[in-house]
């Protein structure tokens, strides 16, 4: 018995550039921001890992390789599946779950920052990919991902991909209240999302690429584990 898909889930077909090349619409804003929400918690990161690296995981497994309680495991998963991240069957007693690989291609190519073309229109030299370590990924991209899953602080970040802001543009343009931007922005420097550049007697804020580029590696990385693993069925 497969779990219908969830309401929250943003199609496939549904083109989604890199926040620093075109805005959210609002709807979509509004589906995206609960699976980065979903993805905020370390439990549930390492879940949808645990379930990335293979074409299928019992959630027999699952409850094993965690030092919490099987309903708290259930209560994960659930979150994850509704939220679109992963999908489930019912095999006889036990449920089955494998990654909706198409999700997190959404979710990383939405954070990836775009390629500069070097001067004189000479290609850029292609870098060796890197060889990403899961468990050094999960806590850091935990704390970006569970910032963005605030829809005012997603904005906000799309907003500074435009370029640098100080506070009152970004008041005028999300209609937000000054001390809710501010506390937002206060915890995205906190987290390293964006940085301060004092100018005159205005203070601007900066986006950091490379802390969305983290995040958007790491969702890369488990999409690219699933890609790898959708034939590898374990033995029940």
């Amino acid at each position: 018995m497969s779990v219908p898909p969830s309401s929250h889930a943003v199609p496939a077909q549904e083109c989604c550039p890199p926040l620093s090349v075109q805005a959210l619409a609002p709807g979509t804003a509004g589906r995206l921001a609960p699976m980065f929400k979903a993805l905020s918690d370390p439990i549930r990161l390492r879940l949808l890992s645990l379930i990335a690296s293979q074409s299928e995981v019992c959630v027999c497994d699952l409850t094993d390789a965690f030092d919490v309680t099987g309903a708290t495991v259930s209560h994960h998963l659930r979150v994850l599946r509704e939220t679109g991240l992963v999908d489930s069957e019912r095999r006889g007693t036990w449920v089955y779950y494998r990654m909706r690989r198409e999700t997190l291609d959404l979710l990383g190519g939405l954070l990836l920052a775009p390629e500069q073309e070097p001067a004189g229109g000479k290609p850029a030299p292609v870098a060796p990919e890197p060889q990403l370590d899961q468990q050094k990924l999960i806590s850091p991209n935990s704390d970006v991902l569970r910032l963005l899953g605030d829809p005012l602080r997603a904005e906000i970040v799309r907003l500074l991909a435009d370029g640098p802001a100080c506070t009152s543009h970004l008041v005028a343009d999300t209609g937000a209240k000054q001390p809710n931007v501010s506390g937002h922005l206060k915890l995205l420097r906190e987290a390293g999302v964006v940085t301060t550049e004092p100018r005159g007697r205005f203070t601007f804020y900066r986006l950091v690429p490379e802390s969305l580029q983290g995040a958007a590696l790491h969702l890369a990385d488990l999409a690219a584990h699933a890609r790898a693993n959708a034939e590898n069925f374990r033995d029940c």
